[in-house]
Order: structure tokens, then sequence, then C-alpha cells
């Protein structure tokens, strides 16, 4: 059984539908991060989560309101997590050190807390990033031992380091978009920033034993006064899909979002880019194989939501704690399999569950 973490996390929240803001204490530093359940969940299905990263000096409640994902979620029935960098930044590696945190651990643990806690499907999460967050989408892709089905980002790429070390356990879909004038991440690299995107894109499509030339389409040009036109260029015969949209004369944008906060230089307004990611993400799955252990665990609780009691299903015995939001133990017992939880306030818990000495930590909602 993997143990997600040693350290105790604790949830604050102001609803538990719809928009929700929320932080975890992950290796005793507080994280904050807002996510949106579309009006259609329930517990009984298994929807995709998608974690969107921002970039740097930005919030993950920023992002949500420049991209909009928030109405495409409703739309097409996902969650999505647009967590907090400490100091605004992620530490995805940069050559011009950004962070320190544990970045890595932090968003694997989200993805673990979306798996208990809303029942989201393991096979189809994927990860979404700008600028910083780009970077910081990669290093995950190279370096996790969580299954990310896809992953897309924006004006953001691999740093050496990653390039350098990326061997990644899984073979993701990828989409990257970039501006050939980008002032910030240069399309053709540099010392702060790392590789060129074409490195980036040759790194991926050796991984991916892709043909090694791309099939390059010019996308229509719809409007004539943003100075910028894209062409999407695809690769065949990938284990998984890659593609990178080349924006010729694009800058350090969100194509198709106008506003003054999005990021620097030329924005290319001929496709709405978070629609074009939904729709490139959009079912890609991991194997059933690539499922880590924390996903595949024969220890499972329901109902979650719980509004009486809460089923424990183990083949082993299970000893159990679970934790209110201030760290409080406030029930315990030992290889019990079904627990009143009845008389403890609505709210999100914590349950740790103990067998054979190894522990998971899982979280359920009481209503």
């Amino acid at each position: 059984m993997k143990i997600i973490s040693a350290v105790f996390l604790t949830f604050c929240i102001n609803t538990v539908s719809a928009q929700t803001n929320s932080s975890m204490n992950h290796n005793g530093i507080n994280r904050t991060f807002v996510y949106y359940t579309p009006s259609s969940w329930n517990q009984s299905q298994q929807l995709p989560l998608l974690i969107l990263l921002h970039g740097l000096t930005q919030t993950g409640a920023g992002v949500m309101d420049i991209t909009g994902f928030n109405a495409i979620a409703e739309q097409n029935n996902f969650i999505v997590c647009y967590p907090d960098g400490i100091n605004n930044a992620w530490n995805a590696n940069m050559n011009v050190s950004v962070s320190t945190a544990d970045d890595k651990g932090f968003i694997e643990t989200l993805a673990h807390f979306f798996q208990s806690t809303y029942n989201t499907d393991p096979r189809k999460q994927y990860l979404c990033g700008f600028s910083n967050g780009g970077f910081m989408s990669h290093k995950m892709a190279c370096e996790s031992s969580e299954c990310f089905a896809a992953i897309a980002t924006v004006s953001g790429n691999m740093s050496d380091t990653t390039y350098a070390n990326c061997n990644p356990q899984f073979s993701p879909a990828v989409l990257h978009i970039h501006g050939t004038v980008d002032a910030v991440v240069p399309y053709n690299g540099g010392a702060a920033t790392g590789v060129s995107v074409d490195q980036a894109m040759q790194k991926w499509a050796s991984f991916l034993n892709c043909v090694p030339t791309p099939l390059t389409v010019q996308m229509p040009n719809t409007n004539l006064v943003d100075l910028s036109s894209p062409e999407r260029i695809s690769y065949s015969s990938c284990n998984s899909p890659l593609e990178l949209i080349k924006i010729t004369g694009g800058g350090h944008q969100w194509p198709g979002i106008s506003t003054l906060v999005g990021g620097a230089g030329t924005i290319n307004m001929d496709f709405y880019s978070p629609q074009v990611i939904w729709d490139f993400l959009s079912g890609k799955s991991c194997p059933l194989n690539a499922l880590n252990e924390n996903s595949l665990s024969e220890i499972k609780i329901y109902p979650n939501p719980v509004a009486d009691k809460l089923t424990i299903q183990s083949k082993q015995k299970t000893d159990f704690e679970i934790y209110d939001l201030t760290g409080t133990i406030v029930l315990k017992g030992e290889d019990q399999d079904e627990v009143n939880v009845k008389n403890l306030s609505s709210g999100i818990y914590q349950i740790v569950l103990r067998s054979n000495k190894n522990a998971q930590f899982l979280y359920f909602i009481k209503e």
C-alpha cells in the first residue's frame, strides 16, 4: 500500500459544491486551492479531474477568472482545481530558481484528495499550466508516479533539468501552445528558460515513439488585426497523441482571451485556447495497469458523502482514526467495518486507515 504522507492534512472549506475555496497543510506549509464541481456531480459517478497551474506571480483564483474553465467544466462534466504555488510560483526546476516547495508531492496529494473525496476517475486525471505552471506540468509528466493521462501547456516549456532527467513512468498525451515572439519564455529557448520548444517536442516524440517528422496544418486565421496566425503540428504513430500549436507572431498569452493580466505581448484571437485544450484532453485515459497502489487499494470507504454510517471495506484487519479540521482525533477504533459518524458536524474529514503497519489517508464529506 502506498503511504501518501506522514503529515496530517487539514481542510477549510466554504461549501461542498460548485466553487469551493479550500486549504491543506502539506509538509507543514498551508497550501490553498479553489475548485469547481459541476452541478450534475454525484458520488456514484467518476468524473475526470483537471488541475490547472497558474503562471509566475499569478494565483489559482486569478487563472480561474482569466480562462473560464469553470464554464467548460459545467458543460462537459468534469472537476477542475486551481491550486496556488508558494509565493505565486511553482518548483519546476527552473534554470532561475523561483521556489523550493514540494509542489510535486502537493499536486499528487491533491489528486488523491479528489479521488477519495469526490470519487474522481484516477484514469482520467489531466494537467494544464501557463508559463511557470506549464514548466511544472512537464515536470510532473516526466517525474510523477501518479498517472496523468494528458497535459496541455501554454507558454511554458521544459527547463534544462527537466529535459535532461525526463524519464516518464507513463505515456501522457501532450499538447503544447507557444508563440514565436514570446519574450518571457522564448520559443527558441534561452539561458533563463531552458531548451527550445522544438527540442521539447522532439523529446516527447522520441519517448512516445512517434514518427519524427510531424504533419503541419494551418489553422483558420479569422482575426487579421491580431498580427499573428496559428498552425497545428501533429505527430503520427505515437503511443499517445502529441501536438504543438505554433503561433507565428504570438506572445506570452492565452490565445483567445483578451486580458491585460493574462501575460505579455501579442494575444492571438483566432481560437479560444481553453476549449481547444479541453477538446484535446477529453477522453484521454491511463491504462488500468498504470494506476498506482493508492488508486487500486483494496481498502475503500463509502458512501461519500455520508450522513450516518461510514463503511470501511477491507480484506485485512483495519484500525482507523478520524480527524477534524483542527487536527484533533474525533473518532477511532480497531477492526471495524462500520463507523457511526452521525454526531459529527458537517464538513470534510480525514480518515487514517492502518493495516499491517501500513497507513492510507482518505477523505470524506460528512453531510
